[in-house]
């Protein structure tokens, strides 16, 4: 199973709250990121998807894409904006 980190405040890590996918299956990863978004209301969420194959990242920018997480403000891939991991992460803010 994934890590995840729900509050990295006082570390040198900027957002809010991480999670991270690596190991997980598509669809247990996107549960993950579901609830997370959903219990984390006007929060920076890192989600760390990492490089492999593409299958989570692909997941995970799909789904923000296609708008199905209501409360996500804004999105931002994380090789767009210098996010740690670069094209292995994603920023959701809430």
């Amino acid at each position: 199973m994934g890590r995840r980190s729900q509050n990295n405040r006082g570390r040198s890590n900027p957002y809010d709250c991480s999670l991270d996918l690596h190991g997980m299956y598509s669809q247990e990863a996107m549960e993950l990121v579901a609830k997370m978004i959903s219990s984390h209301p006007h929060c920076s969420i890192l989600i760390i998807h990492g490089n492999g194959t593409g299958v989570l990242r692909n997941a995970v920018r799909c789904a923000l894409k296609a708008h199905r997480f209501p409360t996500v403000r804004d999105y931002f891939f994380g090789e767009d904006i210098g996010a740690p991991g670069l094209d292995g992460s994603t920023v959701v803010y809430t």
